[in-house]
């Protein structure tokens, strides 16, 4: 893998809500930044967020999805012993 010197923009489609339009610009700056915008906007409607601050939030999603699902199934299995006594 190569250390990023300059700015590396690609073109993406995603599922996002309606009234935005689907097609997005990503673009990777040196120094950990990401860039997100809609196709045909000018840079200045660019939202760059910090990727070790996106990475985190990433882990926190996936941690609170996990504990969510535990809960749920603890409780699936409560609701069952309580119908079999």
């Amino acid at each position: 893998m190569t250390d990023l010197n300059k700015a590396v923009t690609r073109r993406t489609r995603a599922n996002v809500p309606h009234g935005v339009k689907p097609e997005i610009v990503v673009t990777l700056y040196p120094g950990g930044t990401i860039g997100l915008r809609e196709t045909g906007r000018r840079r200045k409607h660019e939202y760059c967020l910090d990727i070790g601050r996106l990475y985190v939030r990433a882990v926190q999603a996936k941690l609170a999805f996990e504990g969510m699902q535990r809960a749920k199934k603890r409780a699936q299995e409560r609701k069952l012993r309580r119908q079999l006594r």
